[in-house]
């Protein structure tokens, strides 16, 4: 499934050294792989999720963008820990040197 020289390019760009027995090793070692993954691609693993009991739905609404009163934003900002004016104040992360 792979050929020698194959894997010497992908030995060629993961810039890695490999000695005959390693190559010979390699090629045997991909060859199981790709055979498994060619065994995965005949599965069937369509599944009928409506059918199911108990499956599991996304709800999702529309985002929409709703006006802030005055006096939302005040009791929105009366719940934070600490408040400077308008503003939610928050703990100074970056240091200047």
């Amino acid at each position: 499934m792979i050929t020698p020289a194959e894997l010497d390019k992908l030995a060629q760009l993961s810039r890695i050294a490999l000695s005959e027995a390693d190559k010979a090793s390699l090629i045997t070692e991909f060859d199981s792989i790709l055979g498994y993954v060619d065994q995965l691609k005949k599965v069937d693993v369509s599944m009928d999720t409506e059918g199911r009991v108990g499956a599991v739905k996304n709800v999702m609404r529309t985002d929409v963008a709703e006006d802030v009163t005055s006096s939302d934003r005040e009791r929105l900002l009366d719940e934070v820990p600490q408040r400077e004016g308008d503003y939610v104040a928050v703990k100074k992360i970056i240091a200047q040197d």
